[in-house]
């Protein structure tokens, strides 16, 4: 059985560079995704559908939504999902929508694709101490090289 699901929903195949940005970020961290197409506005039997599957597997589930302007797609996913819902859209300046979505609708919000995949691999951590380690390891990478930094341009 996978131990996790990390599911990355895009409204459109127009996405797939953003998309293909956030999967780079999170083999970082050594974690795997899936990417599946579907429109809430023109497919939403097919998403709920999707939902519905997640829902009733016994594998816990991240889900990432991908969509732009009107982001219906991050309301119903995270209305209906039981698992954690990010959303990440293509544009950071249009992201005004789903962060207006109506009560009931729970999904995060974070712009960069690097923080996406850092915020997933800390969920992670909930269910496997080696992404513990990995989230770690990279944070004291940062340290030292802000240390190094701070040492090159002392006076």
């Amino acid at each position: 059985m996978k131990e996790y699901n990390v599911v990355i929903i895009s409204g459109s195949d127009s996405d797939l560079p953003h998309i293909k940005k956030i999967q780079s970020e999170l083999a970082k961290f050594t974690i795997e995704s899936n990417i599946r197409i579907c429109s809430a506005h023109k497919q939403p039997v097919a998403c709920e559908n999707m939902v519905k599957e997640l829902n009733e597997s016994s594998v816990p589930s991240i889900i990432v939504s991908i969509a732009g302007a009107t982001d219906a797609l991050s309301g119903v996913l995270s209305f209906h999902s039981v698992h954690p819902v990010i959303s990440c859209p293509p544009d950071k300046n249009n992201h005004f929508s789903c962060v207006d979505n109506p009560p009931g609708s729970s999904n995060s919000l974070i712009l960069r694709p690097a923080n996406v995949a850092k915020h997933i691999a800390q969920m992670l951590c909930l269910i496997n101490a080696e992404f513990k380690k990995i989230v770690m390891k990279k944070n004291n990478e940062k340290i030292a090289t802000l240390i190094e930094a701070d040492k090159a341009n002392k006076a």
